[in-house]
């Protein structure tokens, strides 16, 4: 996506004026690449749902919005952000395991796809709202499988230790339950964790699904999302295609006939963008080299939460380190990387930016926001402004 000789393009366009005139570092979209990925995932035999929390830029929305208007949401905020977007009524899916009174009533009100339900107090908490305000609305249930998805466990959610889901031991008192409450249900909902590199949890869960399905048909089968992708850009994982289609032989063997929902995220947006930093020091001690740069973990929080991998690029001069570290007062702060040679002032290119990193910043030591731009039609485009200091003051009294 990058290329660099003495100039720097970005999917062909000359960015080295532009680095010269703004704050670093920032956040650089690739259009085609996104669009590419949205016709790829027309292709499927599914239902897609876009998960908010990935990636919830207004101008990135706007352009799920365009292709699916389908959204799957885990707050009232990302709820309020779909409305702003959206010319039509969209498909909206209502996830996330604390759900408060607030949150459902507005869902009530708008009448949205679906909530997925995720506990029995929740359902109870549901069924209050329907009564009080005559009110109904479909729902799923979320089961919790008791699978491992085989991932980092700070993103595994299918397993008995996880929050997430109701435990099958319970189920059976919850559809006891429902022949009183009366709520239509649509389907079964299922997210087993993200990051997923292999198949064979799958291939358990729906194993699972097809014995819950012999015993209770519904219209609707929610089985979340999660397909890792390549942050290490050498290392081989499932492949898209590949493994959607042998979900859908699986659903075929299986006898499945039921609507299936599918809910990605991470594969749109996140090897679609990079985050363009720049060297601040090179410390040294004794044959280690540091490298301590503009980027901190208030801007990717994920390497310091889950030890995660992206792959850092430099202009390849200077001194040979794998240590990289950004300006945040926490030893925490630091990307894992291969060796390569930074100098002081050497431009970075952090590559796989595009998901779950945005989200997830912060202001933690009072720093601001950083700009995000999208290359498209050969112009540069602000998508996302660079806080000002007021917008960390402003709601203090």
């Amino acid at each position: 996506m990058i290329e660099y000789k003495k100039n720097i393009f970005f999917d062909k366009v000359k960015l080295n004026f532009f680095l010269e005139k703004i704050d670093l570092p920032l956040y650089i979209y690739n259009y085609k690449k996104i669009i590419f990925n949205f016709f790829f995932i027309k292709k499927l035999k599914f239902f897609f749902f876009y998960s908010v929390k990935s990636n919830d830029n207004i101008f990135l929305l706007k352009l799920i919005n365009n292709f699916f208007f389908k959204f799957d949401i885990v707050s009232i905020e990302e709820l309020k952000k779909i409305i702003l977007i959206s010319k039509k009524k969209p498909f909206i899916v209502f996830s996330g395991s604390g759900k408060n009174l607030s949150e459902i009533l507005i869902s009530l009100n708008l009448k949205i796809f679906s909530i997925n339900i995720e506990s029995i107090q929740e359902i109870l908490k549901l069924y209050y709202l329907k009564k009080k305000y005559k009110k109904n609305i479909n729902i799923m249930i979320r089961i919790n499988p008791n699978i491992d998805a085989k991932t980092h466990k700070k993103i595994t959610t299918g397993t008995n230790l996880n929050k997430f889901g109701i435990n099958l031991f319970h189920l059976k008192n919850l559809f006891y339950l429902n022949k009183i409450l009366k709520f239509n249900i649509l389907g079964y909902d299922f997210h087993i964790g993200s990051q997923l590199t292999k198949i064979n949890p799958l291939k358990k869960l729906l194993k699972l699904i097809n014995i819950l399905y012999i015993n209770k048909k519904y219209k609707y089968l929610d089985i979340g999302g999660g397909l890792g992708v390549n942050y290490y850009f050498n290392k081989n994982i499932i492949n898209f295609y590949k493994y959607y289609n042998q979900i859908y032989l699986l659903i075929k063997k299986y006898n499945l006939k039921t609507k299936i929902i599918i809910e990605i995220g991470r594969y749109i947006f996140c090897n679609s963008c990079v985050i363009i930093s720049k060297s601040n020091y090179i410390k040294f001690y004794k044959k280690i080299f540091f490298c301590i740069n503009k980027l901190g973990m208030n801007d990717v929080l994920r390497p310091s939460l889950y030890n995660s991998f992206h792959k850092i690029e430099s202009l390849n001069l200077g001194k040979n380190t794998s240590f990289f570290f950004g300006p945040i007062c926490e030893s925490s702060d630091k990307f894992l990387s291969k060796k390569i040679k930074v100098k002081n002032n050497s431009l970075l290119i952090f590559y796989s930016m595009g998901s779950y990193c945005k989200t997830m910043s912060n202001n933690y030591n009072s720093k601001k926001k950083i700009f995000e731009v999208i290359i498209c039609n050969n112009k540069i485009k602000i998508i996302f402004k660079k806080e000002k200091f007021k917008n960390l003051i402003n709601n203090y009294e």
